[in-house]
């Protein structure tokens, strides 16, 4: 049966033997599941954590005054979704807990053996399907008037899904779900397939709220960064200076917070190494951060030295700092994704730094939302066409093993007529944050 929150809430308490949805024909048998885990939580995003670090103080109430996102936003996007799947000759798309879920209902939920799923109809109709005894948890989480299809454990949540869409219907399945979860709606429906296109191509374009949330993200991140690098010196560890990082973003009013701080040879390893070195003189610094406002991330990388940069440092920076301006000038409605990227390893290769892949190690840049890395990807030879609201880095590098590395980043939004960088860029041969770092 389809039960309302309220409902839902109200049988558990009078009956034990809430089931699923049920047909004339009764329920199928669940399908095989892999071995079970350890039990997983119902998850929602963490609070930021706060600090008293006084520090820090002025960066308090940065992210004020950005709303996050409510029900009207949420329907506004179900609308979307189900148009986009009508338009594909689809009948429904069906998600399991990630981003797709939360990017349609707000709604977190830890992932375990037992199927949750979220349906959506063309029609526009949302219908969830949840095991039964979790049903007093997905009332706390699910609108007032949700529709929930209940399973036991000796039931199939894919036949419930089935019961909502028909056993004939043509259904996109998230190809973020798991596999087993894959298999099961494709052994219960007939035109069930991995299909992410309509998630996807509503996903892709960020609307007005959404910019709004990744710019005042990164505006903080890049304002901790300044603030945090006040407090580098000679002697700290990268371990010590990433809490510092972490520290700010988090007075400024984001949430988790992740980090990424490298000196010297330990800055070559693009993703960092397995050593915590400790800041010398003169060393590279290269810091890679993010958080979280309501679930949209920010990503910024900086590169500086403490003291006298080696002049084949200054010269990477600034080769570095070159490639990021000119892949922006290419990043524009209708361009390529393959593009920007061509752009920036151009102007890598004329300055000397190798071609290809040889020191500028990774794409250009990846999308950006409620993933830290998401669809669109800026990398050789992508062809798919940027427009208006999509969301990405840009972020060329140059590694040298053993020496140092570079790599300055920036998150971008098309425009209408080209890119706005989210926050105060970094302009050829210009780093804001040199000179922040102070000495003994």
């Amino acid at each position: 049966m389809g039960l309302s929150r309220r409902a839902m809430c109200s049988m558990l308490l009078a009956s034990a033997t809430v089931g699923c949805r049920q047909s004339a024909r009764g329920v199928a048998p669940v399908l095989a599941q892999p071995p079970e885990p350890a039990p997983t939580p119902v998850a929602d995003e963490p609070a930021p954590v706060a600090t008293d670090d006084d520090r820090y103080a002025s960066l308090a109430g940065f992210c004020d005054g950005v709303p996050p996102v409510d029900r009207a936003e949420h329907d506004a996007r179900v609308t979307s979704i189900a148009a986009a799947a009508k338009a594909a000759g689809l009948d429904a798309v069906v998600m399991e807990p990630g981003p797709n879920m939360q990017y349609v209902a707000g709604v977190r939920w830890g992932l375990s053996e037992r199927p949750f799923l979220c349906v959506v109809r063309a029609s526009g109709e949302v219908a969830w399907v949840s095991p039964a005894f979790e049903a007093r948890s997905a009332a706390e989480r699910l609108p007032e008037d949700a529709a929930v299809s209940l399973w036991q454990e000796h039931e199939s949540p894919y036949a419930a899904v089935a019961s909502i869409v028909g056993t004939k219907a043509a259904v996109a399945v998230d190809p973020g779900a798991r596999g087993f979860i894959h298999a099961g709606l494709q052994a219960a429906i007939r035109g069930a397939r991995i299909e992410g296109g309509p998630l996807e191509s509503v996903r892709l374009r960020k609307t007005g709220r959404e910019v709004d949330r990744l710019r005042r993200a990164n505006e903080a991140t890049k304002a901790a960064i300044a603030a945090a690098a006040e407090h580098l010196r000679p002697g700290m560890t990268q371990s010590a200076f990433a809490a510092e990082l972490t520290a700010a973003q988090r007075a400024a009013g984001l949430g988790q917070v992740w980090c990424l701080a490298l000196f010297g040879p330990a800055a070559s390893f693009p993703h960092g190494t397995a050593e915590d070195r400790t800041l010398r003189e003169d060393d590279v610094v290269l810091v890679d951060t993010g958080g979280s406002l309501h679930g949209y991330r920010s990503d910024v990388s900086r590169t500086w030295t403490v003291g006298t940069p080696a002049p084949a440092v200054a010269d990477a920076w600034a080769a570095v700092a070159l490639a990021q301006a000119t892949a922006l000038a290419e990043i524009r409605p209708g361009a390529r994704c393959g593009r920007p990227d061509a752009a920036a390893r151009g102007v890598l290769e004329a300055a000397g730094f190798g071609a290809g892949y040889e020191r500028f190690t990774h794409r250009l840049g990846h999308g950006i939302g409620l993933q830290v890395h998401e669809p669109p990807y800026l990398r050789p030879e992508n062809p798919r066409v940027l427009a208006p609201g999509m969301a990405m880095s840009n972020e060329p590098g140059i590694y040298q093993p053993g020496r140092f590395g570079i790599r300055i980043e920036d998150i971008v939004v098309v425009s209408e007529s080209g890119a706005e960088v989210l926050g105060v860029p970094v302009g050829p041969y210009e780093d804001p944050l040199r000179g922040h770092a102070r000495t003994a």
